[in-house]
């Protein structure tokens, strides 16, 4: 029999994978959408199983504490807003918003789910199996999932997929380290928010990726 412990890696790739088919399919229309439909019900289901097996994964009351993680937290937003400034560069924005659009709370909403569910669950999910192999495992995942948005059918980026990818990987070892570092969610969520809230603070509605 396999032991609990030994599974759970099983259920943070099938998370991943489930999240990799939302967003690989999402761009297109009906009747092909449904799969990412069904792909977005997969993951529900796999977080839920995680949640169940560790509910410590994301809801320990330990990982809402901001104890051991203010120097993080200042790093993390230090560096997630050089990363926003360079976005917005790369994009043909001017680094400092002029405006603060209504799109900016939606903005920021997104990345506190997306840190819930990659810094929260997948790696959460993933650290009995091995604590490093857990971070590296979320960076894949949400690096994955960012890309394959782009990649089918092709979108134009100012930046490829691969690049993309390998900006939102190297970003998510830093925010998955300060998770193993300081035992809290907190670090990562507010540079991810941070990010978020300073790349998107012109926006005055949603860009077409977002739905």
């Amino acid at each position: 029999m396999i032991e609990k412990s030994k599974r759970i890696p099983f259920k943070s790739l099938a998370l991943t994978g489930s999240l990799w088919v939302f967003s690989l399919f999402i761009n297109f229309d009906f009747p092909i959408k449904a799969i990412a439909l069904f792909g977005l019900i997969m993951a529900g289901f796999w977080i839920y199983s995680i949640y169940r097996d560790i509910p410590g994964a994301v809801f320990s009351p330990c990982l809402w504490r901001f104890k051991k993680s203010f120097n993080w937290i200042l790093i993390a937003i230090i560096l997630s807003l050089m990363f926003a400034i360079y976005s917005r560069i790369e994009d043909g924005l001017p680094a400092i918003p002029s405006k603060i659009g209504s799109f900016v709370i939606v903005a920021v909403l997104i990345g506190f789910i997306e840190e819930v569910v990659f810094r929260g669950f997948v790696q959460g999910g993933a650290q009995p199996w091995n604590q490093m192999g857990a971070i590296a495992l979320a960076s894949v995942s949400h690096a994955g999932y960012k890309a394959m948005l782009f990649v089918f059918p092709l979108q134009h980026l100012n930046n490829s997929a691969l690049e993309l990818f390998g900006y939102t990987f190297l970003a998510g070892l830093i925010l998955g380290y300060s998770r193993h570092v300081t035992g809290s969610l907190w670090p990562a969520i507010l540079a991810h928010c941070f990010f978020d809230f300073w790349l998107y603070m012109e926006q005055s509605s949603a860009p077409w990726w977002v739905w």
